[in-house]
């Protein structure tokens, strides 16, 4: 994956914040290098990344973040799981990695009880069912987008899930979502109040600020909170000015 610029455009400026400190068979997860070709510059962009979002979410022990892109092809879920896999791995937190698209991801499953689905009888048990733990982690990987309706989808209920959401904010200290900005308007009014923070993904100098801003604009309508920007994939530098509509 290219040089994620500036791993946070943040709102908010943050200095010297600390870095904090019937199982289901586990997930593939693929490697990805980071900037410098290596495993280890990745894990320090993904571990800059988290020391900010931390610090725009203070004081809080359990924290839940939805990463969309403005576009297709944005590499947000990428960012998405390198981001968990690196908080679980190197932070020693519990993560669990919500993925609504599972089209671009590059992850594979193991095979779900076709029973489980996502409506008013969906408990916290069957939730656990769902969970694909990650060999030698503490990241688990729920597909959501299993869950849902195959007639729709590009919807998934949010608010029809028995409880579920409230499970995995008292099992998992960091809870990392996964839109597909094409559920912005079906599945997005359910899952963004919901979120304690949203990272709008922008790949640098092809996604036009107009774009990005109308993306902000859709989470705040939704009742959430933009935490800021990550540049994706960034080859030139862009001037800051372009992106202070955001």
């Amino acid at each position: 994956m290219s040089r994620i610029y500036d791993a946070l455009e943040n709102y908010r400026e943050a200095e010297g914040v600390p870095l904090e400190p019937e199982p289901s068979p586990p997930a593939v997860v693929p490697r990805v290098e980071g900037t410098n070709g290596s495993r280890a510059g990745m894990e320090l962009e993904m571990s800059t990344l988290y020391q900010t979002i931390t610090a725009a979410l203070p004081g809080k022990g359990h924290r839940s973040v939805l990463f969309v892109g403005s576009r297709s092809s944005e590499g947000t879920s990428t960012i998405a799981r390198e981001f968990s896999k690196t908080v679980a791995s190197r932070m020693e937190k519990e993560v669990v990695l919500v993925d609504c698209d599972g089209s671009y991801n590059g992850l594979v499953y193991p095979e779900m009880d076709p029973d489980l689905k996502l409506d008013a009888s969906l408990a916290a048990g069957q939730i656990e069912k769902a969970l694909c733990p990650v060999d030698g982690t503490s990241l688990c990987i729920l597909p959501l987008f299993r869950l849902s309706d195959p007639t729709r989808p590009q919807v998934i209920d949010f608010g029809n899930g028995g409880g579920f959401w409230d499970f995995l904010k008292e099992r998992f200290e960091l809870i990392v979502v996964d839109f597909p900005p094409a559920m912005m308007y079906t599945s997005g009014p359910s899952i963004i109040p919901l979120v304690d923070g949203v990272i709008i993904v922008v790949e640098a100098e092809k996604t036009r600020w107009q774009v990005a801003l109308s993306v902000k604009e859709k989470v705040i309508k939704n009742g959430g909170t933009v935490l800021g920007v990550v540049f994706n994939k960034q080859q030139h530098y862009i001037p800051q000015c372009i992106y202070n509509y955001l």
